[in-house]
């Protein structure tokens, strides 16, 4: 009965000494410099719907940035940006209909739409961050266009 035990002990242990050697293997090797792993920040869809920002905090600066100063100079988009806040509210707290609800939404599409253009004009070394997030979202909804 011994050497029925002792065949997969023998398996077990072996089997830990290797793992144990590609542990040691991991942990000696040198790695460079990694780069720091974006964090999230709460606002903006990368955060809603991803939980973590797939960009770094240099990019979130530099689209935070364009967005002011395109707010700041185009006053329609301001307007737009507060009568969707005040719609949205509105539609929170209301028995709103599915209907009331896409045409929120197909609003909201078209701010965004017209926001990212006047970010672009002002900042147009934005466009691969842009890239970057619609990759993102493609990635997490692939059904999406």
């Amino acid at each position: 009965m011994n050497t029925l035990l002792s065949a997969p002990r023998a398996a077990l242990i072996a089997l830990a000494l290797g793992t144990a050697g590609v542990t040691a293997s991991f942990a000696q090797t040198t790695t460079t410099a990694t780069p720091t792993p974006p964090t999230y920040s709460p606002g903006g869809w990368h955060y809603h719907h991803h939980r973590e920002s797939v960009l770094t905090a240099a990019e979130r600066a530099q689209l935070k940035k364009a967005k002011e100063q395109a707010l700041a100079a185009n006053g329609t988009l301001r307007t737009e940006q507060a009568s969707l806040k005040q719609q949205f509210e509105t539609l929170k707290s209301s028995s709103a209909t599915q209907a009331q609800w896409e045409a929120f939404h197909q609003q909201k599409e078209t701010y965004r739409k017209d926001l990212k253009a006047a970010e672009l004009l002002i900042d147009p070394t934005l466009a691969p961050i842009f890239t970057k997030l619609e990759a993102a979202h493609q990635r997490h909804h692939p059904s999406s266009t």
